[in-house]
């Protein structure tokens, strides 16, 4: 409550600023209201009491052979309410300076905590920008994402993250050339102490992003590739119970690719996904042990490889449909993983997931500052059984589990 009182009072001037000096005030504020209702039928990962669902969670059965997580759930939140204010600054170093403070109520631990979402400082010259602070990851895409109701925007067939990075863009003609290096403060490796950014400090190199991006007229082109490093231990304790030292790391690379359409009422993207490790980014993938030394404890690891791939489609304005059609595929670890007793040490995001589909259509009723959306999300998730290849990381079988999730969402914008 502290906290939520002093963001009220850091924000509240500034409006009052806006609003008494309008066009000539060097802030403005916005945002929107929003509520979310949504029913799901089968119990998910997800985040911020259920309304970011990512994927049914199977766990097994009971007693009697019935499905643990087959059940319905419903909910209507406030958190998804978001405010932010864009700062116009003086010149810098010949460039103009702009900064964005964003934030909204779904922080952790408890439930309506401001989150910080954005908060960088860009300076902009007349081919180059240079972008220092935290927003979107480069593999959003820009402003190339699934236009949809649902808070997850596609998840996990889209990623899904905003980190601190260093951005800097160069436009040549139509053309956007970009360098980014990144470190992770809210979406997060995952390893031996489980979701956390100790893993990318103690690999001390951030995570590179190297994209491109062409604009011309209702097309815009797509590509980048990433390569990310995390240290999973510091230190492993041997057969002998001593201390030793350890500086083995995850070396990973990923890429991306999509075009988008958007002329009129029209808009299509097609986006795809192929890369290791992107469990950070939300999706699918991780890692695993490839070797263990029992008299040390040194583990050398292997990568988990995925890739995935949607199409979203959407017509109007006043009243506007939408489809998104995603799938994915767990291609498994690139190097045999170390068979501990008949266990695999396996850290990620849904590495027992060997693929994923969804349909989800929409629909949006606009008016101007108002919205209202109705969608139906159907995500079905085929689950690894039976025997664990130690191999590749992937089963001999697999069991699929289905949600039906229902959305109607309300926004008012400000």
């Amino acid at each position: 409550m502290i906290k939520l009182i002093g963001c009220l009072l850091f924000l509240l001037p500034l409006v009052a600023i806006s609003q008494e000096a309008k066009k000539e005030s060097p802030v403005s504020f916005y945002g929107f209201v929003r509520n979310d209702f949504y029913l799901d039928t089968y119990k998910g990962v997800n985040a911020f009491q259920d309304v970011f669902y990512l994927f049914p969670n199977y766990i097994g059965t009971d007693a009697n052979g019935k499905d643990i997580n087959e059940q319905t759930t419903a909910n209507l939140v406030s958190i998804v309410t978001r405010g932010g204010i864009n700062i116009i600054g003086p010149e810098i170093f010949g460039a103009k300076t702009t900064g964005c403070i964003e934030v909204d109520f779904a922080g952790k631990p408890e439930i309506y905590l401001i989150r910080l979402r954005k908060a960088y400082t860009l300076l902009s010259w007349t081919k180059t920008k240079l972008l220092i602070g935290q927003t979107w990851h480069p593999f959003w895409g820009n402003s190339s994402f699934p236009c949809v109701g649902a808070l997850n925007t596609g998840t996990p067939f889209q990623p899904f993250n905003r980190s601190p990075q260093v951005r800097l863009d160069y436009n040549v003609g139509a053309l956007t050339l970009s360098a980014s290096a990144l470190y992770q403060q809210q979406y997060l490796s995952v390893g031996p102490i489980g979701s956390s950014n100790t893993y990318k400090r103690d690999a001390v190199i951030p995570e590179t992003v190297l994209s491109l991006e062409y604009n011309k007229k209702a097309i815009t082109l797509g590509a980048g590739f990433d390569y990310n490093r995390i240290k999973p231990r510091v230190s492993t304790t041997g057969s002998d119970t001593k201390i030793y030292v350890t500086d083995e790391c995850v070396n990973s690379t990923s890429w991306m690719t999509y075009g988008r359409y958007a002329k009129g009422k029209l808009m299509m993207l097609l986006k795809g996904y192929y890369g290791q490790n992107m469990a950070h980014l939300t999706l699918i993938g991780g890692y695993g042990v490839a070797s263990y030394d029992s008299q040390t404890g040194r583990e050398t690891y292997t990568n988990y490889t995925s890739y995935s791939t949607l199409f979203n489609i959407t017509y109007g304005n006043k009243w506007k449909p939408g489809l998104l059609i995603g799938y994915l595929e767990n291609l498994g670890s690139s190097d045999p993983l170390a068979n501990k007793g008949g266990k695999a040490d396996v850290w990620g995001l849904g590495t027992n997931i060997m693929n994923m589909s969804r349909i989800s259509p929409s629909i949006t009723y606009n008016v101007p500052k108002f919205s209202l959306t109705a969608e139906y999300e159907r995500t079905t998730a085929a689950y690894g059984v039976g025997d664990f290849n130690f191999d590749d990381g992937l089963y001999a079988d697999n069991h699929s589990v289905t949600n039906n999730g229902v959305r109607l969402i309300m926004t008012y914008y400000f």
